[in-house]
């Protein structure tokens, strides 16, 4: 897809996150909040957005104000695991939202590739992503626990011959004692 934060291609297990302004006043806010499990109904979000259907559960309509200064960037951040440098990108932006905000999340896409096509009331914010690293993960050294039991190949064989001659001993006796007692 091109560089346009508006495109979403097919899935590559990469959380992202697009939010929008909802220009509609307190009391309308209701209607655009995703409908509830079971409970079906018109949901005008999908429309404003205009990326196909959405999966209600990783949608999140709610009021920005009520995050306080700084509020939005510290919730894209802590809980829904964006990016810090991308989002702190937004601040200025971000810390001057007040009003109703729309945030869908990468796996409330059901049809992809696709792209966000935003109409009144809805107004595109920013797109953010968590954050990937491409370094290659440390291997965890050795311990005690994960060693296990396999000797290394360069390990001396164990001495067997002792325990096959207690072992021929025993047997010896054992029959010695049948005959005895027979």
């Amino acid at each position: 897809m091109s560089g346009d934060p508006l495109d979403f291609g097919p899935d590559r297990g990469l959380r992202e996150a697009w939010l929008f302004t909802l220009f509609v006043t307190s009391d309308e806010a209701d209607r655009w909040e995703p409908p509830r499990p079971g409970n079906p109904r018109d949901w005008p979000l999908v429309d404003a957005l205009g990326a196909g259907p959405l999966e209600p559960g990783h949608v999140s309509v709610f009021e920005a104000g009520d995050l306080g200064k700084e509020g939005l960037r510290k919730f894209l951040i802590d809980a829904i695991g964006m990016d810090a440098d991308q989002v702190n990108a937004d601040a200025g932006k971000l810390d001057m939202i007040r009003g109703t905000v729309a945030l869908v999340q990468s796996a409330a896409l059901t049809e992809r590739p696709g792209r966000f096509t935003p109409a009144r009331p809805a107004n595109f914010i920013g797109h953010y992503a968590e954050h990937q690293s491409l370094a290659p993960a440390t291997p965890f050294a050795p311990g005690a626990s994960t060693r296990g039991h396999i000797p290394p190949a360069n390990a001396p064989a164990p001495d067997t011959r002792r325990g096959l001659i207690l072992t021929i001993a025993a047997l010896v006796a054992l029959v010695v004692l049948v005959l005895a007692l027979t």
